[in-house]
């Protein structure tokens, strides 16, 4: 969202995490959902370690041990740095989506910003840790589609 303006992003929430079989083997599809979709998400195949962080977050679980993201989240912490938002910018080719995670620091009285490019899924595992924002470029909506669509019927009984 760096250098863009707020409307040209929808606020979202993520519906869930799936494990699912692609042609390269097994995967998580994260799906996001914005109020201005009307029951539609975005669907964003990531990969399985990331799937199960974001649905340990999704669930509250926390681990013995620090996992990756939590880990992130301690570092940022012990250096005085916050997540403001994380955001879902682009598709490229078709099939990588791109990410900016949105760090907030003070700093002699003043505020400083850094935008980190980053995947989506790691984004996502992040701002859940947070409570950050998270939100999706709005010409992304081209890509969403029915829960039903993607054969998830538990998600269309929802």
């Amino acid at each position: 969202m760096s250098g863009e303006t707020s409307h040209e992003y929808l606020k979202a929430d993520v519906v869930g995490v799936y494990p699912v079989l692609t042609q390269g083997g097994a995967a998580y599809v994260m799906l996001l959902e914005a109020a201005e979709w009307r029951g539609k998400v975005l669907p964003i195949f990531i990969g399985v370690y990331e799937g199960m962080s974001i649905q340990s977050a999704l669930m509250g679980i926390k681990y013995e041990r620090p996992m990756t993201h939590d880990l992130i989240v301690s570092i940022l912490e012990a250096l005085g740095v916050t997540v403001e938002k994380v955001t879902i910018d682009a598709l490229i080719a078709n099939s990588v989506y791109t990410a900016t995670i949105v760090l907030r620091r003070e700093a002699g009285g003043k505020e400083e910003k850094f935008s980190i490019d980053a995947r989506p899924s790691d984004s996502v595992a992040l701002a859940l840790r947070v409570g950050a924002p998270i939100y999706v470029a709005r010409h992304l909506e081209s890509n969403t589609r029915r829960p039903e669509e993607l054969g998830l019927i538990e998600e269309a009984e929802r």
